[in-house]
């Protein structure tokens, strides 16, 4: 971490930690990791980049820099009106675009991230007149020609007291609701996606993803049929030493049951500080019950590398996966390949994997780029100011031909790293293009444990290239076709997410130039559900490429032959048969299977121009959640040549939405074709104003200037509430009533019952053991049929138990579903079971039989 004081400021006695943060949108909710698997911490980075950012004159610029000083005197807490001149102040000293910072400017911009974000309504009595509307409450905001930072202020805090006396959305942390926060959030939303008031927590997470350690137990976790479990232990941690195992399912962490809760509160439950215990209840698939193990906090190292020598032709090829830029990247990437080089085996080349990298530090990206360079530009950043990193000469010879993998979650510092080596030919990029961010952000630590993380700079390659909103573009593109039972999503189900469809992105009207996305392509079959022995197709197709490069030019690799043109022309006839061979059993099994002519044809940049798509939808419309939205389209080609490899797709612009995208295949000179999208609304389980996309994509790549977008307006449908008991009867082979005893067959009752003045339609219950294999419960669901208000029903779940049994109580999971749930209901309940009677038939009768609900 550097310490960093603004000149500007020097009477201000305000000194704010600079952290330089490279990134990927989303890491925040680890969205560019699909959140179905967590590190006990939210994976995130920054880096020690120094901001040059010059000082600037404007009179009311230093009043607020001279109101700042009470920022130190503020102790751990801020006034909405000092938090909110504060930040100003910041904003316009240090943000990347001056022009996107001007006082009007800025009030505009928060006004409608407001508005868009359904906080308030905007209505316009004259040009200058902003007239903000909540409930039947009225602001009035002039927004002159000459509008000055004091008024931008004054009328921010106008507009934070304004919402905090209106109800605001529930789905927020309580700090998240104050009206000082949605108007910092809403200006900084305004700005770019990546600008944005970190809490406390959200601000741990970062310093402890940056720094690649945390206090906790050593597990990658992840949610698997509403249970917490682990995908690996980490080496050396108090998790491995206790003997926890991959898919060990965990139960409860400190008597907290896991099923049914989200990864995100279930994390929170894992860490702690270093030398607290924790207790975890075990369940292995084969044991007789969970198990219990008492665990202390460590300090958890997390490697950011991970890397094995793979056999190919009479070498070995080096494999690095990169999971993001933490704090020893390039050191552990420098210490695998000086181990790699004393094995026995001469190394044909190194595979760096950063596919789904979010990126992180971006002085580890400069050092990892630069182990493999001698000289020559790594990376330009500009934004006040220019600066430059250059490549050193190398202690170490790491001098073997490189392929780097990527695909659409590679963003940020991963990009710059395959920038770097791409353009220095240093590397052969192959997968599916990169996320495309290109700017930098700085973190602006503020009292109470709070930081503001602000774009300051955009990066280029060293050729000059900016890859925002493009992204890196492989020279070998693999694109993967997953083997669905529908033609739905067939390219993958979270496309169409990357930089350039963001909100606010930097410089999109200057990325709406055609990209050259007519590189060497093919696509490759997947199963629809992946394994893990399951082929890594890139992976192998990078090995092979490697191995074919030193059949020609053997051990060790010709240094004055270390050129990325030179590797793809010695091997272009094995690329050319590869992707032929790929491209072809991809094309029969679409035409098999999914009746799709994929076939490829002689494509142009003009054959894009030439495909009319319109949707017949209203700009805004209205739709009850859970219902289907449905969207006709029609494509007519206006050329006359057949256009190939065409698909429509219809996404939700916020990325957790996922994308529908349906494959069109061929399209006939003059012919036009028509069908309809369809997108399920149950993924947004909310209220309010949800923004969609419709748009055109040719070859897997969408076309620029193509997109429709539209507002629908989601109303909350109101839920019916279902209460749930549980009770034992039917038993056969025990001696009491009431108590699971062993070899006793009985049955569940799980009594349902309508509470609320809503029906109930559709309703079904599964019912799932928690408890190991002493007790087996049929888990098929049950469909118990529409519920009127008030009414009950018995559901009977046979059960069955074994001859032994450990614990004093059986746990069930049950799960309740209905056509007016988004997600079901889940609730747990635990049954007594003991090899010794407790209680008498005769008081199971009286109906006080000791099931209970957890």
């Amino acid at each position: 971490m550097q310490l960093w004081t603004k000149t500007t400021w020097k009477n201000a006695r305000l000194a704010l930690t600079i952290l330089a943060i490279c990134s990927v949108s989303g890491a925040w909710d680890n969205t560019a990791r699909d959140s179905d698997e967590q590190v006990e911490f939210a994976t995130l980075g920054a880096s020690d980049l120094s901001a040059k950012a010059k000082n600037k004159t404007r009179t009311d610029r230093r009043r607020s820099d001279a109101r700042a000083s009470k920022l130190s005197a503020r102790g751990t807490g801020l006034s909405d009106s000092l938090l909110i001149d504060s930040i100003l102040t910041i904003v316009q000293n240090y943000y990347v675009d001056e022009d996107r910072v001007e006082n009007k400017k800025l009030m505009e911009e928060t006004l409608r991230a407001l508005e868009t974000a359904d906080y308030i309504r905007l209505s316009f009595p004259t040009p200058d007149t902003w007239v903000v509307q909540k409930a039947t409450e009225t602001l009035s905001i002039k927004i002159g020609g000459t509008y000055a930072f004091d008024e931008l202020v004054k009328d921010s805090l106008k507009l934070s007291r304004f919402l905090d006396r209106h109800q605001l959305p529930k789905d927020k942390k309580k700090e998240d609701r104050a009206g000082a926060r949605l108007v910092i959030n809403a200006m900084l939303a305004g700005l770019d996606p990546h600008s944005n008031l970190l809490d406390s927590e959200e601000y741990r997470d970062l310093r402890q993803g940056t720094e690649g350690s945390f206090g906790g137990l050593g597990v990658v976790v992840g949610m698997q049929n509403d249970v917490l479990t682990v995908v690996k232990p980490l080496p050396k941690s108090p998790a491995s030493r206790a003997g926890v195992g991959k898919l060990d399912r965990i139960m409860s962490i400190d008597d907290k049951n896991t099923f049914g809760t989200t990864l995100d509160d279930l994390i929170q439950f894992m860490r702690g500080e270093p030398g607290t215990k924790v207790r975890l209840s075990l369940l292995r698939d084969g044991d007789l019950a969970p198990r219990n193990v008492q665990l202390t906090r460590e300090i958890i190292q997390v490697d950011s590398v991970e890397s094995k020598l793979i056999p190919s032709g009479k070498g070995n090829v080096v494999y690095a996966f990169i999971d993001s830029f933490s704090s020893r990247t390039a050191a552990e990437l420098r210490e695998a390949m000086i181990r790699a080089q004393q094995s026995k085996q001469p190394i044909e080349g190194v595979i760096l994997d950063m596919r789904s990298n979010p990126g992180g530090l971006l002085d580890q990206a400069v050092k990892v780029a630069d182990l493999f360079l001698d000289e020559g530009k790594i990376l330009t950043t500009q934004g006040r100011s220019r600066e430059f990193d250059m490549a050193k000469k190398n202690l170490f010879h790491f001098d073997y031909p490189i392929a780097i993998l990527t695909n659409g979650d590679t963003a940020s510092a991963s990009e710059i790293v395959a920038g770097a080596l791409k353009d220095q030919g240093r590397a052969v990029v192959i997968g599916e293009p990169s996320f495309g961010k290109g700017s930098v952000q700085t973190v602006f630590e503020l009292p109470g444990e709070q930081a503001l993380k602000l774009t300051i700079a955009r990066y280029f390659t060293p050729k000059g290239t900016s890859i925002q909103n493009t992204g890196i573009m492989p020279d070998i593109w693999l694109q993967s076709v997953q083997k669905n039972e529908a033609n739905l999503n067939l390219l993958g189900e979270y496309r169409y997410k990357s930089e350039r469809f963001l909100d606010h992105s930097l410089e999109i009207e200057k990325s709406k130039q055609v990209v050259n996305t007519r590189a060497q392509k093919a696509f490759y079959l997947v199963p629809s559900e992946r394994k893990e022995t399951d082929p890594d197709v890139p992976l192998l197709f990078a090995t092979k490429f490697l191995n074919e490069l030193t059949k020609r030019d053997g051990y060790p690799f010709p240094k004055d032959r270390l050129r990325a043109s030179y590797w793809k022309a010695s091997a272009d006839v094995f690329i050319k048969k590869s992707l032929d061979e790929f491209d072809r059993s991809t094309s029969d099994w679409l035409a098999r299977e999914r009746k799709i002519n994929w076939s490829e044809g002689q494509e142009s940049a003009d054959d894009d121009k030439s495909l009319l798509f319109s949707v017949t939808m209203p700009k805004r419309m209205a739709l009850a959640e859970g219902k289907t939205l449905e969207v006709p389209y029609s494509i007519k080609n206006t050329s006359k040549k057949t256009v190939n490899r065409v698909s429509v797709y219809l996404s939700g612009i916020q990325s957790s939405l996922g994308t529908n995208e349906v494959l069109v295949g061929k399209i006939d000179a003059g012919q036009t074709i028509s069908g309809t999208m369809k997108f399920d609304m149950k993924v947004s389980a909310k209220e309010g104003s949800v923004r969609m996309r419709a748009g055109l994509a040719r070859s897997g790549w969408p076309i620029v200037g193509r997109e429709r977008e539209m507002t629908v307006e989601l109303m909350e449908t109101k839920k019916p509430d279902i209460s749930m008991s549980m009770s034992l009867v039917s038993e056969e082979g025990g001696t009491q009533a009431g108590i699971i005893e062993p070899g006793e067959k009985a049955k569940i009752r799980v009594l349902l019952k309508n509470t609320s003045n809503i029906v109930a339609h559709k309703v079904q219950l599964k019912l799932v053991s928690l408890a190991g294999r002493q007790i087996a419960v049929d888990s098929k669901a049950v469909t118990v049929g529409d519920l009127k208000p008030s009414e009950s029903r018995s559901v009977l779940v046979p059960v069955s138990a074994t001859s032994q049994i450990v614990t004093e109580e059986f746990k069930f999971g049950a799960l309740v579903e209905s056509e007016e749930y988004v997600q079901p209901t889940k609730m747990h309940f635990a049954l007594p079971s003991s090899p010794k009677a407790r209680m008498s038939k005769s008081d199971a009768l009286t109906g006080t039989g000791p099931w209970k609900e957890n």
